[in-house]
């Protein structure tokens, strides 16, 4: 339920994918109203007078241009502040754009007689039903167009008059209408992702999701001069651990370890998978060598203090071989996971329930 709230508790990745939702319905909004606002101006100028035509078709080819850079800003599509800054924006251009109208209207006395600019407000905070927005963003959002219209009622000195009151009125229930469809998008969209990224066994991310995700950290720790390691993990002996148990025991071994993972790679930005099997990855953007040392050894010991109940009724426990590769220049995901690869095989050789860093390129190749 918190997931629906607010935005705090959901992963960088799926920050990534809702982002781009919201980016992509954003610029199909902004082309299809910069088309209609200017198309409308033939309207204006059939049902309005020529000097509030002229000043009203200034008015709409304002918003369009702003409508027009909204549609070309393909900057940053998979940043949710940005993409949140992007709705923003087309609210705010199309709210200005109404109150100015508004204005103007009134003060040549044909607002009640001309169709379609009353129902502005109302178009603008329906509009919120086609993005996937958390109850808080909808709110936000709705208090913002409520709050304006306010304003504007104040100004024209029809606030608390009948019709006034039920603008406000309506605008608040569609507001509360659009945000349950707005937030249902959202629930939707997060139950979409955990099934297409998730291993259903362990909840962690499943091989294409961390394949994904590394390939897209890569790019960024390149662009900003950070570190990057990866752990490959293998819990040892574990098929001889299934063949004594049986595999209703392995499964609870494998779901502890995960909840390890979870519980010792606390930051956002951190993702641990399921790579197959008894094998997991974990990824850690900006942690170097030492860094992820320390961090092995504190799962490692979380595993040497764990201790599981399986349907036997034995009391078991479990340990992990771990590999550590620090990204190096040039290096893609294929020689970054083959050396951890590799520095994990060495653990496994040296005895096993131990980590090893993997061998630069320059000292293998040597």
């Amino acid at each position: 339920m918190t997931d629906l709230l607010v935005a705090g508790r959901h992963s960088r990745y799926f920050n990534h994918t809702r982002s781009y939702h919201l980016f992509t319905r954003v610029r199909m909004i902004a082309w299809l109203l910069m088309v209609l606002q200017s198309a409308w101006i033939l309207i204006d100028w059939w049902l309005l007078p020529t000097e509030v035509s002229t000043t009203i078709a200034y008015a709409r080819l304002a918003t369009s241009a702003g409508c027009l850079v909204l549609g070309i800003w393909a900057a940053q599509p998979y940043r949710l502040e940005v993409s949140l800054i992007r709705l923003l924006l087309l609210v705010l251009v199309l709210t200005l754009f109404q109150t100015g109208s508004t204005l103007i209207l009134e003060h040549h006395g044909y607002q009640s007689s001309v169709a379609g600019y009353a129902f502005f407000p109302f178009m603008i905070i329906t509009m919120l039903a086609i993005f996937p927005l958390t109850v808080l963003e909808v709110l936000g959002f709705t208090l913002f167009v409520v709050l304006v219209e306010l304003v504007t009622q104040l100004w024209l000195g029809s606030f608390g008059q009948v019709g006034a009151l039920n603008d406000l009125w309506l605008l608040a229930l569609l507001g509360c209408i659009a945000g349950w469809a707005s937030v249902n998008q959202l629930n939707l969209l997060l139950v979409l992702y955990r099934q297409a990224t998730r291993d259903p066994l362990t909840g962690l991310a499943n091989r294409r999701q961390v394949m994904e995700q590394l390939d897209e950290d890569i790019k960024v720790a390149r662009s900003q001069g950070d570190p990057l390691a990866v752990m490959m993990f293998d819990l040892d002996k574990f098929k001889g651990f299934n063949d004594q148990y049986g595999h209703a025991a392995g499964d609870i071994v494998l779901k502890q370890f995960a909840r390890i993972l979870r519980q010792q790679a606390r930051r956002k930005e951190d993702l641990a998978g399921r790579f197959g099997g008894e094998e997991f990855l974990l990824i850690l953007p900006g942690m170097d060598c030492t860094q992820a040392s320390e961090l092995a050894g504190t799962i490692r010991a979380a595993c040497h203090e764990t201790r599981l109940q399986v349907p036997t009724g034995d009391e078991v426990s479990f340990t992990t071989s771990i590999g550590i590769a620090v990204l190096q220049a040039g290096e893609d995901h294929t020689g970054l996971l083959q050396r951890a690869d590799e520095a994990l095989y060495r653990a496994k050789d040296a005895g096993r329930d131990r980590h090893c860093l993997a061998e630069l390129e320059q000292d293998r190749a040597a």
